[in-house]
């Protein structure tokens, strides 16, 4: 069963990490760039831009973390982590891993909750009309795959031998 989860989150990872980097990031220069230009040289900002620029932060930052911490992108105590050694190590990535099921499986059972609700209720942002639920959604999703990703790799490191270009 933990092979399954592991070849499914894996795939899902990379194909969120991609949507994240390649679709989120690009989407939020261009609106930023937009904005700034018609900001200072037209006086004429986007009023919705700001709730955009989140919710495209939110997929890039979401999208990419799974991935981050297959491929040991993630932020740890290096200064303490790089001095553990056999045993302490282990157990130190294993409580890590353990605190990001917790926090991210709380993260994507509250997000299965509010999306019904935020659906029903066609809940928005303040200036952009979007409705919110699909990002809550993503959220949850991505969520759930973090909790995957920890799970069959408790430690955030890429596996013995496997090469950058396995995962871009």
């Amino acid at each position: 069963m933990l092979e399954l989860i592991d070849r499914w989150s894996s795939r899902a990872s990379l194909w969120l990490y991609r949507l994240g980097v390649y679709g989120g990031l690009p989407a939020l220069v261009v609106l930023v760039t937009v904005d700034v230009l018609l900001r200072y040289l037209f006086n004429a900002p986007l009023r919705w831009s700001r709730d955009a620029n989140g919710l495209l932060l939110l997929v890039a930052l979401f999208g990419a973390l799974p991935h981050a911490w297959d491929r040991g992108y993630h932020i740890r105590m290096e200064l303490v982590h790089s001095r553990l050694r056999g045993r302490q190590r282990q157990l130190a990535n294993v409580l890590s891993a353990l605190s990001g099921i917790i926090v991210f499986g709380a993260l994507a059972t509250q997000s299965a909750r509010f999306v019904p609700y935020m659906a029903a209720t066609w809940e928005t942002g303040e200036d952009l009309m979007l409705p919110l639920w699909p990002f809550m959604a993503f959220m949850g999703v991505c969520s759930l795959v973090f909790v995957a990703r920890l799970l069959s790799n408790p430690e955030g490191e890429p596996a013995e031998g496997e090469a950058e270009s396995d995962w871009m």
